[in-house]
């Protein structure tokens, strides 16, 4: 026979056994059954913080005439809007008490 080194077998045989495991665990391990938590009714914590201040509502203002050039969505919308005034405030979130509070720029 061939004289065989043990220490390269031993690396091949090292090499082989990293190769044959998972690259991955198993789903079984990232998969948490919750089910029966969710059957339970989860009691309210006693010691949660209260909300404060007015309930908002919803604004309703005029009714929109109707324009038949106006675009089919509200994206194609923002892309004219975009095309036309770059750099032109589209959106505005307002606080509870009317004041502008962020501004969304749209531009192409």
């Amino acid at each position: 026979g061939v004289p065989v080194n043990s220490r390269v077998s031993s690396k091949i045989q090292q090499l082989l056994n990293t190769l044959k495991r998972p690259k991955r665990p198993p789903l079984k391990e990232f998969f948490v059954d919750d089910f029966e938590e969710l059957l339970e009714v989860q009691q309210p914590d006693p010691n949660q913080p209260k909300p404060e201040g007015n309930q908002m509502n919803v604004l309703k203002g005029e009714p929109l005439g109707v324009v038949t050039n106006w675009p089919p969505s509200l994206l194609a919308a923002l892309q004219r809007w975009g095309t036309t005034q770059p750099k032109a405030p589209c959106l505005t979130a307002l606080d509870t008490t009317g004041k502008a509070i962020y501004t969304l720029t749209y531009g192409m």
